[in-house]
């Protein structure tokens, strides 16, 4: 009896527990991947998360993909004491493909503000596409040399983020190619928010 009662008590604090962190991270990714005419680019790998230049990653964390590695999201925002946020989110499948975005400043509401530390990497075929400031650069303006990357259509609600990404010469530090990206992302139970 004593030990059904543990049981029933256990069962309790983790359905209060999963209630009030919303469950595991959600993402909803989409990108493609196209040649710049300024630099050159490989041709994208063939994978089962897209047709040709075409990337997605839709789910949860930890849940099962169609390469049999486990998508590895994550979400989180740190409000700053102005009341923007800086926003940190990844999605990954395995260490071969995957999306992020580090530093961005949100303004809860009206979208995005000008970027102190806004930086989008892209990894495709275990080659990671921006992924420091230089090379990755992302903010309101349209894409430039000197900030490949515009996020638009920011909107944040609840425990949710969502925008679209638009990349002009995502390059790689170690290859030299590059990306064009066109990406729309949203993510659900982040924290900070």
């Amino acid at each position: 009896m004593k030990k059904s009662r543990f049981m029933g008590v256990l069962v309790s604090l983790l359905a209060v527990s999963c209630a009030d962190s919303g469950g595991p991270v959600g993402v909803d990714a989409q990108w493609s991947l196209t040649c710049p005419d300024d630099v050159g680019c490989t041709t994208p790998m063939q994978t089962c998360l897209g047709q040709g230049n075409q990337r997605t990653i839709v789910g949860q964390n930890g849940q099962g993909t169609c390469t049999d590695d486990p998508i590895i999201a994550s979400c989180e925002a740190v409000e700053r004491s102005d009341g923007t946020r800086l926003v940190f989110l990844e999605a990954h499948v395995s260490d071969r493909f995957g999306f992020e975005l580090r530093g961005a400043t949100v303004d809860p509401g009206d979208g995005t503000r000008e970027p102190a530390a806004c930086v989008v990497t892209i990894m495709e075929g275990g080659d990671a596409y921006g992924g420091i400031e230089m090379l990755g650069a992302c903010g309101e303006d349209p894409p430039s040399v000197d900030q490949p990357c515009q996020l638009l259509n920011v909107e944040t609600s609840g425990n949710e983020v969502a925008f679209d990404l638009n990349c002009a010469s995502l390059l790689s530090g170690t290859t030299g190619f590059g990306f064009d990206v066109g990406a729309t992302i949203h993510f659900s139970n982040c924290t900070g928010f």
